[in-house]
């Protein structure tokens, strides 16, 4: 079995390691913050990367901290009207796993307590400084899961368009979790609720029984305003006199359009390191799981650690998994458009939503995918 050492202990780094781990291989996880924190709030968990956590023995937990969403509900954000709605209840039937929103923190927990019970180590509060020695014995592999600022992306790809800091997107997010005893009966809703506007659009949806997570994406200067409904309004003015919002810049980096750029040498990206995603596909995490199991499979007849069969199974990892990320990666990139459309486009969007919503929202090609699909 092979020796992989992981930079980063965020959901790609601790997915990597569950992974692995439970191959038989041997992992060890280097994380710079000197604790695990939570980064960001909630987060949605389709049925294609559920089926990977019901596989890894993660379905219960991730039932009991999170919630299942009855319907998905899209509403223009100047009224409320209704653009379309579809349910969410038949994921189970069509995909072999639910759609499922949890608190992000909650996810990471299960995470690390299967991959410590799997065999790996983890450790906090180190810095990842000395990459090309990291690179070297005693690990065969140095896997790059450490996110949007990867250091382990600049020194694979120094040198490269790919490998400069990621820039700005000029959109803003800002979340918040808020209590649902907090706010009036009419407001606590079950659903995952999205608004529409002209640069802007928000979601809502529970992540618990009792805690519902709010997010609102808007472009130009980060200031939170504009036109709104009264039911989106109140949920803001319920955030404003709570806990109030946290602001963050969004931020991309050009796609990764061959496999070449996934792996040199011993050396993998996998997860925001390789392929950070705008919000508005909800897949970010998604994704970063399904690399992990993508190169588990690769590496599941891995007997030694030669570098020979080391590159033999990263490259075989970038070979499955580059298309599937640049599609999704572009798809969000689009969907940002469109959600946040003005003009004439706005009215052709909330026409076709309102005609073929349930077709245009449903996306098989997204959740019914498999990686040993080729």
């Amino acid at each position: 079995m092979a020796k992989f050492l992981i930079a980063g202990a965020g959901i790609a780094g601790l997915s990597a390691a569950l992974a692995l781990a439970k191959s038989g291989h041997e992992v060890t996880v280097l994380e710079q913050a000197p604790e695990l924190s939570e980064v960001g709030a909630g987060i949605q968990l389709g049925p294609n990367v559920m089926r990977i956590l019901i596989d890894w023995g993660l379905g219960e937990p991730i039932l009991d901290k999170g919630y299942e969403p009855a319907d998905l509900v899209v509403r223009d954000v100047r009224d409320d009207r209704v653009l379309t709605a579809r349910t969410l209840d038949d994921a189970r039937k069509k995909y072999g796993a639910p759609h499922i929103c949890i608190r992000r923190c909650d996810l990471q927990s299960v995470l690390f307590s299967a991959a410590v019970k799997a065999g790996a180590v983890i450790k906090t509060d180190q810095p990842l400084n000395d990459l090309p020695n990291m690179a070297n014995q005693p690990f065969d592999a140095l896997l790059g899961c450490d996110g949007l600022h990867s250091k382990v992306r600049e020194h694979m790809l120094s040198g490269t368009r790919h490998g400069k800091a990621p820039r700005s997107s000029g959109h803003t997010a800002y979340r918040a979790m808020l209590n649902m005893n907090l706010l009036p009966m009419h407001l606590r809703s079950r659903s995952v609720q999205v608004w529409l506007g002209s640069a802007q659009h928000a979601v809502a949806y529970p992540v618990n029984q009792q805690q519902m997570n709010i997010v609102i994406v808007q472009e130009g200067a980060p200031t939170l305003g504009g036109r709104m409904s009264a039911q989106l309004h109140a949920l803001i003015v319920a955030v404003q006199a709570n806990s109030g919002f946290t602001t963050w810049p969004l931020f991309h980096r050009p796609l990764l359009l061959h496999p070449k750029l996934y792996t040199k040498g011993n050396i993998a990206l996998l997860g925001d390191a390789a392929h950070p995603m705008l919000p508005y596909l909800a897949q970010g995490a998604a994704m970063a799981i399904e690399d992990a199991e993508c190169l588990a499979q690769a590496c599941v007849n891995l007997k030694d650690g030669s570098q020979a069969n080391i590159h033999k199974a990263l490259r075989a990892y970038a070979k499955a998994r580059w298309r599937r990320n640049a599609r999704v990666q572009a798809q969000s990139s689009w969907q940002g458009w469109v959600y946040h459309a003005s003009g004439l486009v706005r009215y052709v969007r909330n026409a076709a939503l309102w005609v073929a919503g349930k077709q245009l929202t449903a996306m098989p090609w997204l959740y019914d995918y498999q990686h040993t699909k080729k």
